[in-house]
């Protein structure tokens, strides 16, 4: 009987957190919708909402029992699906379509945002500084080959600033309508994946044919409707829609890889107190100009976490150094160093500053 009455309790219990849970949403989306009916009385209002990064760390610090990343990502859901009662979010990225770089949009911007996947990193910084799309998602470093010259180029020469980031694994996983090694006869990938995943296939896969599709929706398509098909995509959930089972989890042929987008765009992030700031720097072609251009950093206790140089498009042997530090432009300290470092240097450029990954 003791067993039954605790049982009950649970029972109870969990009721209540359902209710409470939809209550909660219900009361957001009333919020929002009052806030989109006050635009439409008055279309000069202005109401800075607290920026999802500001939710999602609050309530990562307020959360002991729930687990970290699936509260996260559900509350960027709930996040995205409010921001588009206010105007839908559109994102630009560069391709291919259901690459690592719309799994990073859907992450972070949730599956209510509209993605427009376009065919390069200049593109969508193109669609970003003509304010066709609100922002881009792009490929900011691999673990592997460090920064992406496209994404440093365009930060360099455009207005657009980074305002976030996110870190994704770079694998592949096989899927299929039984999830049985046995059955699959076709595999279907984009020509990234399936080079990415050319040698795990070989081995483990000898007979089955290698097909290039144009995205990874078609890949799940064509998965979905053959029971000898299987599809290679990336960052594919057990909870996607399809009744698709996974056949294999990182069938990369090199593990370990992990790529870094940021969002760009013309929104500057407001200070966290943990923030990151990036910067474009170029010295003075004499000696200990680096030491220099640096030494305000250290003069003031603020700390760099990484620098790398990359070649300045169009100027034989000229170099841009990408400097992160801690902390956000609008730090005095960070903004007085940032003044001596100009004064110290070719050229100096803020390519963003923003509140750093929980």
């Amino acid at each position: 009987m003791a067993d039954e009455r605790e049982l009950a309790r649970i029972r109870e219990a969990l009721e209540r957190a359902d209710g409470a849970l939809v209550d909660a949403l219900e009361a957001r989306a009333q919020a929002v919708q009052a806030l989109v009916a006050l635009r439409a009385r008055e279309p000069e209002t202005y109401f800075a909402m607290p920026s999802a990064a500001e939710v999602v760390e609050a309530a990562l610090a307020r959360a002991t029992h729930f687990p970290k990343e699936p509260l996260e990502h559900a509350l960027r859901e709930i996040l995205g699906a409010c921001a588009s009662m206010l105007a839908p979010t559109r994102v630009a990225i560069p391709g291919p379509p259901g690459g690592f770089a719309e799994v990073a949009a859907r992450r972070h911007f949730g599956s209510s945002a509209d993605i427009e996947v376009l065919p390069s990193v200049a593109r969508a910084f193109e669609e970003v500084e003509r304010r066709r799309v609100s922002f881009a998602l792009v490929p900011f470093e691999t673990s592997s080959d460090g920064a992406l010259s496209a994404t440093i180029d365009a930060l360099s020469d455009g207005d657009a600033r980074i305002s976030a980031e996110i870190t994704i694994a770079c694998s592949y996983d096989l899927v299929s309508r039984t999830g049985n090694a046995g059955d699959v006869e076709n595999v279907y990938g984009t020509s990234d994946a399936l080079a990415a995943c050319a040698e795990t296939l070989a081995r483990e896969l000898p007979k089955a044919k290698i097909l290039d599709v144009k995205s990874a929706r078609v890949a799940l398509e064509l998965a979905a409707e053959d029971h000898g098909a299987a599809a290679v995509v990336a960052g594919w959930s057990e909870h996607a829609p399809g009744g698709l089972r996974r056949v294999r989890a990182r069938i990369e042929d090199q593990d370990g890889i992990e790529t870094r987008f940021v969002v760009v765009g013309h929104e500057r992030a407001r200070r966290t107190g943990k923030d990151r700031t990036i910067l474009g720097l170029a010295v003075r072609d004499e000696p200990g100009s680096l030491h220099r251009a640096l030494s305000p950093f250290a003069d003031r206790g603020i700390n760099l976490t990484r620098i790398e140089s990359r070649p300045v498009r169009g100027r034989s042997w000229r170099y841009l150094f990408i400097v992160e530090l801690d902390g956000h432009v609008t730090d005095r300290a960070v903004l007085t160093a940032v003044e001596d470092v100009r004064a110290a240097s070719r050229h100096v450029k803020v390519l963003g500053s923003f509140p750093r990954p929980a």
